[in-house]
């Protein structure tokens, strides 16, 4: 396959978990940004998980408020770096309302 750079987008339904990526087989990802744009005219809340190899949930961000009509990177900051998923790994993110899009941005490396 090669390694490739990739955009996963979703509306978000709400109050549910989103998968956003699911990594494919015998790939790594590494996921250089989560964008939520709340286009809302009142404030939400997002959590941020994955599920090592499809089971469990591990909690990556387990609240972050986002004003109305307004957007954040959840993986920038001063702690920030690019979060490493592995093979049948899933990123799901939950918001507390409609009107919630998220963009995350993963480069696919190929381990085959």
């Amino acid at each position: 396959m090669g390694n490739a750079y990739k955009r996963f987008e979703k509306p978000l339904v709400s109050a549910v978990p989103n998968a956003v990526l699911t990594v494919p087989a015998a790939t790594t990802a590494i996921v250089k940004s989560i964008w939520v744009a709340n286009a809302d005219a009142s404030s939400t809340n997002i959590i941020v998980t994955f599920s090592p190899g499809g089971t469990g949930t591990h909690y990556l961000v387990p609240l972050e408020a986002v004003a109305p009509n307004k957007y954040v990177d959840l993986l920038a900051g001063w702690n920030a770096g690019p979060l490493v998923l592995e093979a049948a790994d899933i990123l799901t993110v939950t918001s507390s309302q409609s009107n919630v899009y998220v963009v995350a941005s993963a480069l696919l490396v190929d381990r085959s």
